[in-house]
């Protein structure tokens, strides 16, 4: 079994957001996505991520991944999760699952805590790497720390990636 953990270093304000634009103005945004999007991702309720009331920092992060509105799996999931419900959902390939429950679990990070607050267990290494890359590059401005640890491998090796 492979296990993702997220820390909380550092202490950042939750404040929440008021105005779209005046977070995306400084932000280094990606090129817009010109490929052709089937229906299991257009067909949404026209959400925004704002819409949420999710951390400032959290919203950056967010839009600097080129996450411009939730896709159907996040406008479902992100606020039952965020009620701290559980969440049983099923979505094809590229539709935004991961997001759909790290965007929470960022939000319930509590930042002026210095220790584990959240263990995702990942059933593959691959899957596992991958995941602590979206962790890191949407909680990148709330200074959160991922560590990945996967069997067959020694902790010391995976303390030092």
């Amino acid at each position: 079994m492979i296990t993702s953990a997220v820390e909380q270093v550092s202490s950042t304000p939750s404040t929440n957001n008021n105005g779209s634009n005046d977070i995306r103005a400084g932000l280094k945004i990606p090129p817009k996505d010109t490929r052709y999007k089937t229906e299991d991702v257009t067909q949404t309720k026209g959400r925004d991520f704002e819409d949420f009331f999710l951390k400032r920092d959290l919203l950056m992060g967010i839009f600097e991944k080129g996450f411009e509105k939730p896709s159907p799996i996040q406008e479902e999931a992100i606020p039952i999760i965020l009620q701290n419900r559980n969440v049983l959902a099923r979505a094809k390939n590229g539709t935004g699952k991961t997001a759909a429950y790290i965007i929470p679990c960022l939000e319930k990070t509590d930042t002026s805590l210095k220790h584990v607050q959240v263990l995702i267990m990942i059933p593959t290494r691959e899957l596992a790497l991958q995941t602590s890359a979206i962790v890191k590059e949407i909680g990148k401005r709330m200074n959160v720390q991922c560590m990945v640890t996967t069997g067959g491998t020694a902790l010391k090796d995976d303390i030092m990636r």
